[in-house]
């Protein structure tokens, strides 16, 4: 049985774990690093949930897999933008990432936004085929990704 919901502090060990799995196992999808947040302290993972919604998938009493609205980078105030989603190997193509992107929207919309927005690297073929099942639009707009200024995201 498959339940998204909202992180609350007393989940922060679940979210510090599952964010750590995610960037040990897929390290290319992210910006910050496995070691960098292996060395954050209790009260940021706490500070994390405060200051954002933070959603994960659950199977059982496993977290399998996570996402979060946060600000847009660009200049509209009323975006959000999708940010942090990863999903289980095991667990993808299941319905999990839709979940989850459904649970974002679903926030984001109920909090004042008036539209959502992510960006996905190039070669990311199954993240994009999952955006695109939800609704979201390529824009176009390419840019270097942070990490890898060889590697383009859209």
């Amino acid at each position: 049985m498959l339940r998204v919901e909202r992180v609350v502090c007393e989940d922060w060990a679940a979210l510090e774990e599952l964010r750590l799995r995610a960037l040990e196992t897929d390290a290319d999808a992210f910006g910050s690093t496995s070691a960098d947040e292996r060395a954050r302290p209790e009260a940021f993972w706490l500070r994390r949930i405060l200051v954002s919604a933070w959603f994960l998938a659950w199977s059982a009493e496993q977290a399998i897999g996570v996402a979060a609205p946060v600000a847009s980078p660009n200049t509209l105030t009323e975006e959000r933008h999708l940010d942090t989603m990863w999903v289980a190997s095991a667990w993808r193509g299941r319905g999990v990432g839709e979940a989850l992107v459904q649970a974002v929207i679903g926030h984001a919309m109920a909090h004042g936004a008036t539209a959502v927005s992510l960006t996905v690297a190039d070669g990311n073929e199954q993240a994009r085929s999952l955006y695109r099942r939800m609704g979201f639009r390529s824009t176009g707009e390419r840019s270097p990704r942070p990490r890898d200024p060889h590697q383009m995201r859209e």
